[in-house]
C-alpha cells in the first residue's frame, strides 16, 4: 500500500466506519504488545517534544509499523470483531449486504478523488496503483497494449489478513466487490473483468482492464 499514491483500497484504508480503524492503529504501545507482539518493540530515539505552536497530538510517532502490522491492526484487531459483533445483531447476509453498499459507495468517491488528484481517466491509473513496488502486492504483467491492461495478482495483503482472521467473505465484500465499479468509475469507457481472487480462495487474481 502506498502511503503516498491515492489509490481506492488506500481510500477505503481512509474510510473504514464505525470503529475508526486508522485512529485505532495509531495507539500506544499497549495495543500492539496485546494485539501484534511482533509490532511491540521499544521506541526509539529521543520522545519527541512539543514546540512552540505544535500541539503533543501532532507529533510524529516513535513506532514505525510495517505494512504488515498496520493492516493486522487496522482490520484484524478492529474492523473485523466489529463486523462480527454487528452480524450478531442483524446477521450475516445483512452485514455483507452493508459492505457491498459501502464499497460501491467508497469505489464512486474514490474515483472522483483519483481523477481530481491525477488529472486523468485513463488506464495509466490502474497500471500506477498495481504497479510491482506496491508494498501490500505482488503482481504480473501478462497483457500491456493501447486498449488493455491485465494482470495477475500472486499475493495480496488483504486477502492474507481477511482470510487469517477467518473473515474472507466479508474481506470479499468490503475490499474486492469495489474494484470492479471503480474501474467504469474512474472511465465509463473502461470496464474491468475480474477472473476470480485471492480472497475467494483461488491462487491468484486476474484482473482484465479494457476499453469498451
Amino acid at each position: 500500500m502506498s502511503m503516498h499514491e491515492l489509490t481506492r483500497r488506500n481510500f477505503f484504508k481512509g474510510a473504514v466506519p464505525g470503529c475508526a480503524a486508522v485512529c485505532l492503529a495509531l495507539k500506544s504501545g499497549a495495543l500492539f504488545a496485546q494485539a501484534a507482539p511482533e509490532a511491540a518493540a521499544p521506541a526509539t530515539g529521543p520522545r519527541p517534544e512539543a514546540g512552540p505552536g505544535k500541539h503533543k497530538f501532532d507529533l510524529p510517532m516513535r513506532r514505525p509499523l510495517t505494512y504488515r502490522e498496520f493492516m493486522t491492526v487496522q482490520y484484524a484487531y478492529h474492523f473485523i470483531p466489529f463486523l462480527r459483533i454487528l452480524e450478531k445483531d442483524i446477521g450475516h447476509e445483512r452485514v455483507i449486504e452493508i459492505l457491498q453498499k459501502f464499497s460501491l459507495w467508497e469505489a464512486e468517491t474514490g474515483a472522483q478523488e483519483t481523477v481530481q488528484a491525477r488529472g486523468k481517466n485513463d488506464l495509466s491509473i490502474f497500471k500506477e496503483d498495481y504497479n510491482p513496488q506496491t508494498p501490500s502486492l505482488t503482481t504480473e504483467v501478462l497483457e500491456d497494449s493501447e486498449r488493455v491492461w491485465r494482470i495477475k495478482i500472486t499475493e495480496c495483503l488483504w486477502a492474507r489478513v481477511w482470510s487469517d482472521a477467518n473473515a474472507a467473505d466479508l474481506g470479499y465484500a468490503a475490499v474486492c466487490a469495489g474494484d470492479t465499479p471503480y474501474a467504469g468509475f474512474i472511465n465509463p469507457k473502461i470496464a474491468l473483468e475480474l477472473q476470480g481472487t485471492i480472497m475467494e480462495g483461488k491462487p491468484h487474481c486476474i484482473l482484465r482492464y479494457h476499453y469498451l
